[in-house]
């Protein structure tokens, strides 16, 4: 649960919009070590994306 949180609270920052209130208290139940990692990931899986779409775009074209 804490790991859907963290995706949670990763994914509204990404977005740009929170809430003061929920933002409190998503960052007093998660651990923030691993909150680094989890946006890396998803940040990292998210330019994945990207790139493979390009591909297939790029392999269609042709």
């Amino acid at each position: 649960m804490a790991f859907l949180r963290m995706l949670r609270i990763v994914l509204w920052s990404f977005f740009g919009v929170r809430r003061s209130a929920s933002h409190q208290a998503d960052m007093a139940a998660v651990k923030l070590p691993f909150l680094p990692l989890v946006a890396i990931g998803l940040a990292g899986g998210f330019g994945a994306l990207l790139f493979g779409l390009a591909q297939l775009a790029s392999t269609v074209a042709h």
